[in-house]
């Protein structure tokens, strides 16, 4: 057994955040930041010489120094010790343990501004990978025949943790880095075999750092070399270092044909072109080095040749460009369904004229995930899947087809008439009991009080009229194969047709009232000749009008006072009705006084095409103002106002599902603000 001491750097591996440690509110994660497995890493023996060995942490009380990384030790933007506002958090002081091989811990992010950027992308997960920089005190070091050099950390020290955006591959050592090295403290190694000891570091040659992704398996990974600063060598006497070894030829063959050999085929399964693929291999980079750079193509090229650009880095965990994106698809394709009222944007121009298969390849894309030899059907089943996962952003593109149907839902609800917005009032309840809306009578007579003398309680009369909400709803299921047929359709014309129906429904029901006329509260029909507004069957003209009008007059409150209550509105159905009334209702410029029309523009005309009957007598109706005295009253749920409408992917179709969901009612509050006459 031999022993000597050299001088090395601060190593590392990567570890990773525990996802469901993540406390957004306190700021605070948990990690796993070694599971002393075994991983490979390199050493230079000379400029060529590159010696591979298994390095291995020996995580126990004995064998690990806690105490500076348990005090509270720092945690670092990608390993940058050299600036301050690189701290983003800290150790929390008596987190540190090690169980089962394992070394957690827990990590306070700091609240400062200028680290806010990194700790959001650490809180939304979009950062997920920590590494741990260590220094080593001891090595065991074993070698079985034919087989590489056993390194078994038995005495080291956790130093710092880094938030990193990709784990460097194991080994990965770049010669001639300029990074200043901290004061070195030698390491023993302490050699348990009978084989000759390899040569000492000379100088200029140090162990490198590396980081290595922990977990359960701790994959291994190789990458290209990457040194640190020299390391000073240990004194020594020239004739206690055997000269290396002569390497292999035909190894070194063999080693490079099957780099070749594994590019090659990484090239050939993406559809890399020749030059890419040739740059590859002449430039000699490693099989990991290819995987990420062909990667990097994919990335930037989608299949229909249009330049896929990633997501800035200032831009993640803000929402700003995923809702700019989200706009500009969705602008193209409300022009698309209506060019006349939908003006493209300018983002829009970028995707007019794609389909929706291509915006949903560009979306995915976008996203990171390749879609080169997906057919029609996989497209589109993975677009919808990942959607339904719980990964999805504003972005995906199921969302931007879920948000052009729900625009073109709202805005058909909208844009469809509801003339009984003139004559009724709107109200709003709070939840699905029924309501009473009382109706108030006018205040008492005020009574005489003489000197000394004492006044009086007075009472107003009321009545009661109950109703409660309902809720109305229906839900459109889309397909995969309307994405794949390009059937805008179903995303646009199908949901407007949706919104202009749940529009229909609130007059269905508001005028099924002057239609059916039901029974109020005091059991007689709304319209009735009891309650003095029923009008004997005629047309609408002066003479008739001007009964209706005494009508209005002679209303008593509850108290049986008069009122001053006249109507403002006229309702009628379309037609003869309708012509009488616009009559009526328009100014002359007589020569004689006969020819004064006395309710010139006293009333606004409401045509309403649900009032005209199929065959028969033709109504007409008189309608006060609701502001002045109750007539119907119609209803929302509180914070629900009209359609609201929800998105999922689909359960039970193999796609996406609209709801879309009103809670609407109507009810006659009060008699005397109406007017019914049935026409002739």
């Amino acid at each position: 057994m031999a022993g000597q001491q050299v001088s090395l750097p601060i190593l590392g591996r990567a570890a990773e955040v525990r996802a469901e440690s993540v406390d957004r509110a306190a700021r605070r994660i948990d990690i796993v930041w070694t599971t002393g497995a075994t991983v490979q890493r390199v050493r230079w023996e000379g400029w060529d010489d590159r010696v591979e060995y298994d390095e291995e942490l020996e995580v126990s009380p004995g064998a690990v120094r806690l105490e500076r990384l348990n005090a509270g030790g720092p945690f670092l933007n990608a390993h940058n010790a050299w600036r301050l506002e690189a701290v983003i958090g800290s150790v929390v002081p008596g987190s540190v343990r090690l169980e089962g091989g394992r070394g957690f811990a827990s990590i306070q992010l700091t609240a400062a501004e200028d680290a806010a950027g990194v700790v959001e992308r650490i809180l939304d997960g979009s950062v997920r990978f920590v590494s741990v920089g260590y220094r080593v005190y001891r090595y065991d070091i074993t070698r079985k025949d034919g087989a590489r050099e056993h390194w078994r950390a038995v005495d080291w020290e956790p130093l710092e943790i880094s938030a990193v955006p990709i784990p460097a591959d194991p080994g990965a050592v770049v010669r001639g880095d300029a990074r200043a090295p901290e004061p070195l403290t030698p390491c023993v190694l302490f050699r348990q075999d009978t084989i000759a000891a390899p040569a000492a570091f000379s100088k200029g040659q140090t162990m490198p750092e590396t980081n290595m992704a922990a977990g359960a398996a701790d994959e291994q990974s190789r990458g290209a070399p990457q040194a640190l600063a020299p390391a000073p060598a240990p004194a020594q006497s020239p004739a206690a270092a055997p000269a290396p070894e002569a390497p292999d030829p035909e190894a070194i063959r063999a080693e490079e044909r099957s780099r070749v050999a594994e590019i090659d085929h990484i090239c050939a399964r993406h559809g890399v072109p020749a030059d890419v693929r040739a740059s590859l291999i002449t430039g000699g980079v490693t099989v990991a080095v290819a995987r990420e750079r062909v990667l990097d193509h994919l990335a930037a090229h989608d299949p229909a040749g249009r330049t896929v650009e990633s997501i800035p880095a200032q831009a993640r965990g803000t929402g700003a460009l995923e809702v700019a994106y989200r706009d500009a698809v969705s602008s193209a394709l409300l022009h698309r369904h209506d060019p006349g009222h939908h003006a493209l944007v300018d983002g829009g121009r970028d995707f007019r004229g794609m389909t929706l298969l291509e915006m949903a390849r560009h979306t995915l894309e976008r996203m990171g995930v390749s879609t080169r030899g997906m057919s029609k059907m996989e497209v589109a089943g993975e677009v919808f899947a990942r959607a339904a996962s719980a990964y999805h952003t504003s972005s995906d593109f199921p969302m931007i087809l879920a948000n052009v149907a729900n625009k073109t839902l709202r805005a058909a609800y909208d844009s469809t008439p509801r003339s009984f917005t003139a004559w009724a009032r709107r109200s709003t309840i709070t939840d699905f009991k029924p309501v009473q809306r009382t109706q108030l009578g006018g205040a008492p007579n005020l009574d005489i009080v003489p000197e000394s003398g004492e006044f009086t309680y007075g009472t107003m009369g009321e009545g009661r009229e109950v109703y409660a909400l309902l809720t109305y709803g229906k839900i459109i299921s889309v397909t995969r194969q309307a994405l794949i047929n390009d059937d805008l359709d179903a995303f646009t014309r199908i949901p407007a047709a949706f919104g202009a129906s749940a529009a229909d429904l609130e007059s269905d029901i508001v005028y099924s009232i002057l239609i059916n006329n039901p029974v109020m509260g005091d059991t007689l029909a709304l319209f009735h000749s009891t309650h003095g507004n029923l009008g004997t069957a005629s047309v609408l003209d002066e003479t008739n009008l001007t009964l209706a009008f005494e009508a209005f007059a002679r209303q008593r409150g509850l108290e049986g006072r008069q009122i001053s209550v006249l109507p403002s509105c006229i309702i009628v159905p379309p037609g003869q009705r309708a012509v009488e009334a616009r009559k009526i209702m328009t100014a002359t410029t007589p020569n004689v006084t006969s020819g004064v029309n006395p309710y010139a523009g006293r009333m606004s005309v409401v045509e309403e095409v649900r009032l005209l009957p199929a065959s028969g007598a033709k109504p007409w109706y008189l309608a006060a103002d609701p502001s002045r005295i109750d007539t119907v009253e119609y209803a929302y749920l509180e914070g629900q106002e009209g359609l609201f409408t929800e998105t999922r992917m689909g359960f039970t179709v193999d796609g996406m599902e609209i709801k879309a969901r009103a809670d609407f009612a109507a009810k006659a509050i009060d008699w005397r603000g109406l007017y019914r006459n049935p026409g002739l």
